[in-house]
């Protein structure tokens, strides 16, 4: 594990779009997983500066999102709208190569397996970017009882507001098996609020309570915090 400790988070943006830069240069069509959230927009505004600088390339790259909520695509909460708004083709992704899973059919369960699957014939993620909740949560992998496979969660309620969703609000996200499975991962915290779930992460014992301790073991992980959330 490589733990990262930089003075905020344009610095953290920065650290993570050079390890997707280095493994995009490795292997063009690299299967990438990608987050939502406020965590990593930083990011993703580093990436757009590199592709319309012409200094990245990601016209190749097979690409997942992480999850997504039981909304429309085109739902402004939705994560959807997020990937057009944020990443994307903003980025440089081609649309035709990426994948999301459907939020609005009546099946939440049959489109995880889908997804579970679209994913398995992609041959795994060879790449995923990730943040962690502020209660240690990674994709919506939800403290408590472990699921290794894409899933349906309901979200509290508390979440849902946040995300300016009347509840119930539920998820379809991929399972820990997904992410322990990937060849790399980066971490990104940033801000104090995440201190306890980074000390979760990084010192605490590996526990359903905390998700992200749960990936503390993976070979290829990359933590990425500025000094907030790494204090």
């Amino acid at each position: 594990m490589e733990v990262l400790i930089l003075p905020d988070p344009a610095a953290v943006a920065v650290a993570a779009a050079d390890r997707l830069a280095a493994a995009v240069a490795k292997k063009p069509d690299l299967v990438l997983g990608l987050p939502t959230g406020r965590t990593p927009l930083p990011f993703y505004d580093e990436l757009a500066a590199r592709y319309q600088r012409g200094e990245l390339d990601l016209s190749q790259v097979p690409f997942f999102h992480l999850d997504e909520l039981a909304l429309p695509p085109d739902h402004p909460a939705s994560f959807a709208t997020y990937r057009d708004r944020h990443a994307g083709a903003r980025i440089g992704l081609d649309p035709q190569r990426g994948d999301i899973p459907r939020g609005d059919v009546p099946d939440l369960v049959a489109e995880a397996q889908r997804y579970e699957a679209a994913l398995a014939a992609a041959g795994g993620l060879d790449l995923a970017v990730l943040g962690i909740g502020e209660d240690g949560h990674v994709a919506y992998n939800l403290p408590g009882p472990v699921h290794e496979e894409t899933h349906v969660v309901r979200l509290p309620d508390s979440l849902a507001a946040q995300l300016g969703v009347t509840p119930p609000l539920s998820a379809i996200t991929l399972g820990l098996r997904a992410l322990r499975e990937a060849r790399q991962v980066v971490i990104l915290a940033t801000g104090a609020s995440k201190q306890r779930a980074v000390w979760a992460l990084l010192e605490g014992p590996e526990d359903p309570q905390w998700p992200c301790s749960l990936l503390r073991g993976h070979g290829g992980l990359t933590v990425v915090l500025d000094v907030a959330a790494g204090r």
